[in-house]
């Protein structure tokens, strides 16, 4: 809730929808409109003042925010999306923009944030027709190749205080209640859709056999826009993070229990290809990072090691007869499906992570960092091919297995029957893209230096083609398993 004087809001512009990148954005009119607002969502350098309250906002001829009065002259009485307002404030021209989407402004008095330790901040939401809500916050940056990026992602942990002691639990954005979150900034993208789209994606496939009313085997997710120290950075998604309470993992309280690891980088262990030797003194193990248990003293690599091994080294008769007594086979037979369907080349491995509820039940998997796919690479290149399959050590191997190829071909044909209708994947897409155009993401964010990356309203057009061809391949692969 807000943590002080309370803030009356009114709304204010957006960007020409569907705007060319060609095009010189000019303002379709002046507009006149007063607010009471505070600084929020004001960048100074840039000259952008983004909005999101009641669109009947206008009247007489003054725009105030803080001290700061903007003298504009309009007849109009009501703010419509696919308007850029122009703002003059002495000699300064502002561009004002009216949103849909929630708007986060942070600042750290302008403290350096790093990879690590957390440094603290404040932590302001704006979601469109309610009152700011306020928290003390610590931010680190968050990723490993993406902290290189001009555009950086976060990582946030809501602080009752300044000192960060105590943590505060809190649902955003209708999501889960809990005190760590994640700013994904999407910025080796061009739409801002292929991740966040993949992840909606998963949420709607994938099965895990122990899953009970507090199990989600992904993340939610929303669209948000961000100011930090005063700038803006343009659409990001605030998400959720898989952690052991995310997946209802059993608490390791007499013996190791749950086990979460995620594939951090590429190893013979996260392929399946080789086996090496573990130290519980290190918190990784041949490309696995421990998540949960996650602190020297508790972190026990022996039975991941052991189903490692397994996979790599029992005989083709052993391992069709134990497998389906230590791995998900629903879920590693959805994950199959969803990572070939998305064709994401850096998910065989690296960028998933490997579960199990309690020591006596089965792997799984969850995927992460779906950036490079549907036709892009990881750096956010497009790779227009359609052909081929991705796989892995344990693939391989269960490829092998008739009973795992008659079941890939039953799930597939089920799940064309519904989640993956081609139609249907096409307007996850399409309907991302389109709430993003509807609120001038697209030509907002290039209007500041370092954030845009090769931006092209063809590439809605490129992606539903890809998707198309894909699953054409792809029908003819699993009906002939």
């Amino acid at each position: 809730m807000w943590r002080g004087k309370w803030v009356f809001i009114f709304m204010i512009g957006i960007f020409i929808a569907g705007c060319k990148e060609s095009e010189t954005l000019v303002p379709k009119s002046n507009k006149s409109i007063k607010v009471d607002w505070s600084v929020f969502g004001v960048d100074m350098t840039n000259r952008i003042i983004l909005y999101n309250g009641d669109s009947k906002s206008i009247s007489n001829s003054k725009l105030k925010i803080g001290d700061n009065e903007f003298e504009i002259q309009s007849s109009d009485n009501e703010l419509t999306i696919g308007t850029v307002y122009d703002v003059i404030y002495g000699e300064k021209s502002f561009s004002l923009f009216y949103t849909e989407l929630p708007i986060v402004s942070i600042s750290t008095q302008n403290r350096k944030i790093v990879n690590d330790p957390k440094v603290n901040g404040e932590f302001y939401l704006l979601e469109k027709g309610k009152t700011f809500s306020f928290y003390h916050i610590g931010i680190e940056l968050r990723g490993g190749v993406s902290q290189s990026y001009p555009k950086k992602s976060y990582s946030i942990e809501l602080w009752k205080d300044k000192s960060g002691v105590d943590k505060e639990k809190v649902s955003l954005l209708e999501m889960r209640k809990d005190d760590d979150w994640i700013l994904d900034g999407l910025w080796n993208e061009p739409l801002r859709i292929r991740d966040y789209t993949a992840h909606g994606l998963w949420l709607e496939m994938g099965r895990v056999q122990y899953k009970n009313i507090n199990t989600k085997i992904g993340i939610d997710r929303k669209y948000c826009e961000l100011f930090l120290n005063g700038k803006y950075k343009g659409v990001y998604y605030l998400g959720e993070k898989i952690d052991r309470k995310q997946l209802d993992l059993t608490k390791n309280i007499i013996q190791l229990e749950g086990e979460l690891y995620k594939g951090y980088t590429w190893a013979d262990g996260v392929t399946y290809d080789g086996v090496e030797a573990f130290s519980n003194n290190q918190l990784t193990w041949s490309g696995y990072e421990a998540k949960y248990p996650k602190d020297l003293g508790e972190v026990d690599w022996s039975n991941l090691h052991e189903f490692v091994n397994f996979i790599i080294n029992s005989s083709q008769s052993d391992f069709d007869k134990e497998i389906s007594s230590r791995i998900d086979i629903d879920n590693v037979i959805d994950y199959y499906i969803f990572l070939n369907l998305i064709y994401g080349g850096d998910n065989t491995g690296k960028n998933v992570y490997t579960a199990r509820l309690n020591s006596s039940s089965l792997y799984f998997f969850v995927p992460w960092d779906m950036d490079g796919t549907f036709g892009n690479n990881w750096k956010g290149e497009r790779i227009n091919r359609t052909e081929g399959i991705l796989s892995n050590g344990l693939y391989d191997k269960l490829l092998s297995f008739p009973e795992f190829r008659n079941q890939a071909k039953v799930r597939w044909n089920e799940l064309r029957n519904a989640q993956l209708k081609t139609t249907y994947l096409v307007k996850l897409f399409k309907d991302n893209y389109d709430e993003l155009v509807r609120n001038g993401v697209y030509d907002r964010e290039a209007l500041v230096a370092g954030i845009t990356n090769n931006y092209s309203n063809t590439e809605i057009d490129f992606i539903s083609s890809w998707i198309e061809r894909r699953v054409l391949f792809l029908d003819s692969y699993f009906n002939g398993l």
